[in-house]
């Protein structure tokens, strides 16, 4: 169990070098929406709106230093129990743009999926540090897959498959952190990998191979071997199923994947549009309230998903390129504070909270340049929502509160 003096909260101090990215993403952010708002009153703005829920997160955040860094630790699985009592509620809520993903209290909305990344990362790095002398038996190593993997499938089931493919990513960062073999690791992962590859005999096959390879090299027990290429060739099988299963604007989602211009008008629109406006800004872009794409509309989603594609035309390539940089310096920042903290609940939690933001990033920056398909994940600190701006400073304000906390 990790040891923590008792903090008054007048004695935190902030880490300086991780704030200054934050606040520098926030504005660039903030100029994107501002753009974005100009079209009706800005009183009643995704600009003000969003004004308003930073308010609230740093309200949150002033009011989370006044508990002890210890309760974070004593309170993950509390924590991970109530996001799965939420997830189940949402499904009694009004759908709201075919999609049931929302509490709704009046008029106030919240997303638990959002700040239920946060309780998933604290509930694995709690497994993750109180059995760390078993995670080198395989059936320990398996735990953590299990606690993402619930939240998870409801998250998917609402439907959100780019929020629920995060809190994968999350378990298997931080089993890789946390010392788990690799090639446990590699045995969690391959149901998954045979999914992928189970479309094409071709890259079936060649994955399969590549499975006979590792498993014959591996220590696993004869039975165990069978079982894996067995389970492995099942799950490539149901390919076709998950394809099925899916909702067939996901499907589109994919077949456009490769080729946007195949769809122009329909689930490639948005992203051939999107290519337009990073390429019509140029170096320096057109100004902020200038872009054509933006304000003629021809980019539908503007302040959510695509803000990088308006940011990208009014502010131009060296603002993407100084946003890129920030975050590459609030990602080395976290792993910096993770790797050399002693206390192995905050180290863990760290790294999940860098996954997270990491995952985001790339796969919002990958749609909208057309090279992933489109998931609905917006950008850390800049895309409007207010439960994801909540969550992604509550990142921020306990990676510190963490740290601040240790003796």
């Amino acid at each position: 169990m990790p040891k923590f003096v008792k903090v008054n909260a007048g004695m935190i101090s902030w880490d300086i070098l991780l704030l200054i990215p934050v606040a520098l993403l926030l504005f660039i952010g903030f100029l994107g929406l501002y753009s974005t708002s100009l079209a009706g009153p800005l009183i009643s703005s995704s600009f003000a709106r969003q004004i308003i829920w930073l308010m609230i997160a740093l309200f949150m955040i002033w009011l989370l230093r006044w508990l002890h860094p210890r309760f974070y630790y004593a309170s993950a699985y509390r924590l991970y129990a109530a996001l799965i009592i939420m997830l189940l509620l949402t499904y009694f809520m009004p759908a709201i743009s075919g999609g049931r993903r929302w509490l709704i209290l009046g008029q106030f909305r919240l997303q638990p999926a959002e700040i239920g990344k946060i309780f998933v990362v604290l509930a694995l790095a709690r497994y993750l540090t109180d059995y760390q002398k078993y995670l080198h038996k395989f059936l320990y190593a398996l735990v953590p897959m299990a606690i993402a993997a619930g939240p998870a499938l409801l998250i998917i089931g609402q439907p959100d498959l780019g929020t629920g493919i995060i809190f994968i990513a999350v378990a298997f960062t931080m089993m890789y952190w946390s010392g788990i073999s690799g090639f446990h690791i590699f045995v969690i992962l391959s149901p998954a990998i045979s999914l992928f590859t189970g479309f094409n005999f071709y890259t079936f096959s060649l994955w399969m191979l590549i499975l006979v390879l590792v498993l014959y090299f591996s220590k696993f027990r004869l039975r165990w071997n069978v079982a894996m290429f067995a389970g492995n060739a099942l799950f490539g099988t149901l390919a076709l199923t998950l394809w099925n299963a899916l909702q067939p604007y996901q499907q589109r989602r994919i077949l456009t994947l490769l080729d946007a211009s195949s769809d122009p008008r329909g689930a490639g629109y948005q992203v051939l549009q999107s290519r337009t406006a990073i390429g019509v800004g140029g170096v320096f872009g057109r100004g902020i309230g200038e872009g054509t794409q933006t304000h003629l509309r021809f980019l539908p989603v503007t302040d959510t998903d695509f803000i990088i594609a308006v940011i990208g035309e009014e502010l131009g390539f060296l603002t993407i390129m100084a946003i890129l940089i920030l975050y590459a310096w609030l990602f080395l920042r976290l792993l910096d504070r993770a790797s050399t903290t002693q206390y192995r609940f905050a180290s863990l939690t760290i790294v999940g909270f860098a996954t997270i933001l990491l995952v985001h990033v790339f796969v919002n920056m990958g749609m909208a340049t057309g090279l992933i398909p489109v998931t609905g994940l917006p950008l850390p600190f800049m895309s409007y929502g207010g439960s994801f701006l909540l969550t992604c400073l509550l990142v921020v304000g306990l990676t510190n509160y963490l740290l601040t906390g240790e003796t």
